[in-house]
């Protein structure tokens, strides 16, 4: 920005200036081609900056025992942080899981209490006495006489009678 303000000036007092000047058109046009040729399209874009490879494989950092007491300290905070927040968590985390084993606890009540219900039906429809006559006469079955009933104890004959002294 400062060259093209030094530019300006400098053309304005070659302008300004007493003397008489003839140039002709296709000088100035020259003129006017090489200031503009003057003036930096960027400024700064005259320096040139070389990199350099460097390598620092043997340099070795100076042991500083403060640094390890506030790496520990920052670990310390760290881990005690995490326990405080599990600590928190844990109880809306237990909740849930127990919230979810009530739920599959119901469930399971449930159809339990379903087939409680189908057994209890299967058991009235086979215990029905019409459906058990039927079942004995297509198996051939029939109802023994009294005389060929044989009961394993004698008639008044208990198993309590049978223990000394009545223990």
């Amino acid at each position: 920005m400062s060259a093209l303000a030094y530019e300006l000036k400098n053309d304005q007092n070659q302008s300004t200036s007493r003397r008489p000047q003839r140039v002709n058109a296709a000088a100035r046009s020259r003129h006017s081609h090489a200031t503009a040729r003057k003036l930096p399209a960027f400024p700064g874009e005259e320096l040139y900056f070389e990199a350099k490879a460097i390598d620092n494989s043997m340099v070795v950092r100076a042991d500083d025992p403060a640094q390890h007491k506030s790496s520990w300290r920052v670990a310390g905070a760290v881990i005690t942080g995490a326990l405080i927040f599990t600590g928190l968590l844990l109880p809306g985390a237990y909740r849930m899981v127990a919230g979810m084993q009530v739920h599959q606890l119901r469930d399971e009540q449930d159809q339990l209490r379903r087939e409680i219900a189908e057994l209890r039906a299967l058991e009235a429809r086979h215990t029905n006495l019409k459906k058990l006559e039927e079942v004995a006469k297509s198996q051939d079955l029939i109802d023994p006489a009294p005389s060929m009933v044989q009961h394993l104890t004698p008639k008044g004959s208990y198993a309590m009678n049978g223990l000394p002294s009545g223990k």
